[in-house]
């Protein structure tokens, strides 16, 4: 998984196994009943300022990106995954100062599999503002 933005590689915020309950499916019948759903996120940000300084101020609040992300996939039903891949991609692009993000989200209804899902990356636009 990587959420870089060019030809070099840029530092990363990672959170993993990020614990969802969502309505998600094709069908309407697997969208009545909440389903778990783990996602994985990278963010791509240059991490130096923060390594020297030690502060908040100078990174992004992981607390607050998974806070976010969870409200959202608990928020409304979605009848794919990559739907939420790419909400959850543009709330980060947009809500946090980060380059760029990679989304990946797994869920656990199909019969035979371990996990189906998906792997999104989107570079940023440059209009993140918060921490």
């Amino acid at each position: 998984m990587s959420a870089s933005t060019g030809s070099a590689r840029t530092d990363r915020i990672l959170i993993k196994g990020l614990r969802c309950s969502a309505h998600v499916g094709v069908p309407e019948s697997e969208r009545r009943r909440r389903q778990r759903v783990l996602l994985d996120l990278e963010l791509a940000l240059d991490l130096r300022k923060a390594g020297r300084s030690d502060r908040v101020k100078h990174t992004v609040d992981y607390a607050a990106v998974a806070r976010e992300v969870k409200k959202l996939m608990e928020g409304r039903p979605f009848i794919l995954v990559e739907a939420m891949a790419e909400l959850v991609a543009g709330l980060i692009l947009k809500r946090f100062r980060v380059k760029g993000v990679t989304v990946r989200i797994r869920k656990f209804s199909v019969s035979g599999t371990k996990s189906v899902g998906v792997e999104i990356v989107r570079p940023s636009t440059g209009s993140g503002r918060t921490g």
